[in-house]
């Protein structure tokens, strides 16, 4: 499982120590200067990229601008803009970004979105009828609530992806050739589960919580998190973080440990 941390500017020197690949955040390409140098420093040196659409930091981009920021970075894989948690509009935005024209290395994902599973599941299958073989699962669908079961909603999101992943396994939907990738993570245990039971099925994760718990002077445990911050990564941008350089090097390794054996 290759691991990506979205890292703030005063970090970023440490990506190719701490990322298997990189992360990239459209809209801070025009808010930073250095973070527009870096994914295009990283993109000569064909470091593999993955782009965001921005959803979850809420930016919402035009579809001209990301075309224009796709043919700057020409990542190897493009997310197309998904709805929370709504199929239908995921499914015209994911057939809709078929028709353009993109540089011959980037690939399409897909995120599954849904308030069901059953909307997630024919959502996988139409897009794999639209010749989607990328997809991605993000941390907290309200699908995890119901899968999940408890009345702790970090618990639910960590178990309820296992379980929607595990479905859909059993239905036979994901197939060996597709490439799969976690949007984020709820706590650092859920990756055990993916380390010890099936090590061969997560292609990608991407997650700033290492970086953010570290940051906060929060250090992961042997089992993990029992709360998750609701900072983001963006809220440290611009910080100075070499006070707690250590706290996030600890998580980035401890990170590791819980994806990969």
């Amino acid at each position: 499982m290759k691991i990506s941390h979205e890292l703030p500017l005063s970090l970023l020197e440490y990506s190719l120590d701490w990322n298997d690949y990189e992360y990239c955040l459209p809209h801070l390409l025009d808010k930073h200067d250095s973070y527009r140098q870096f994914f295009l420093d990283s993109s000569e040196r064909d470091r593999f990229i993955i782009m965001d659409n921005g959803l979850f930091e809420g930016v919402t981009h035009t579809t001209q601008d990301l075309l224009e920021k796709i043919d700057l970075i020409q990542p190897n894989i493009f997310i197309v803009p998904d709805e929370w948690n709504d199929r239908d509009m995921t499914a015209k935005n994911a057939k809709h970004w078929t028709q353009y024209k993109l540089p011959f290395k980037t690939k399409l994902m897909v995120v599954l979105q849904g308030k069901t599973v059953n909307e997630i599941h024919t959502l996988y299958q139409q897009c794999v009828d639209l010749g989607y073989t990328h997809f991605a699962f993000n941390h907290s669908s309200i699908v995890y609530q119901e899968l999940g079961g408890s009345e702790n909603t970090l618990a639910n999101q960590s178990v309820g992806r296992v379980l929607l992943i595990q479905f859909l396994l059993s239905q036979n939907v994901i197939k060996d050739h597709h490439y799969i990738h976690l949007l984020g993570a709820s706590t650092p245990q859920e990756f055990t589960y993916y380390r010890d039971a099936q090590p061969n099925l997560i292609n990608s994760v991407d997650t700033s919580n290492p970086i953010i718990c570290g940051a906060l002077s929060t250090r992961y445990t042997d089992i993990g998190l029992l709360e998750k911050p609701l900072n983001k990564i963006e809220e440290f941008m611009e910080k100075d973080l070499s006070s707690q350089l250590e706290d996030i090097k600890f998580n980035v390794n401890k990170f590791k440990e819980f994806c990969n054996k």
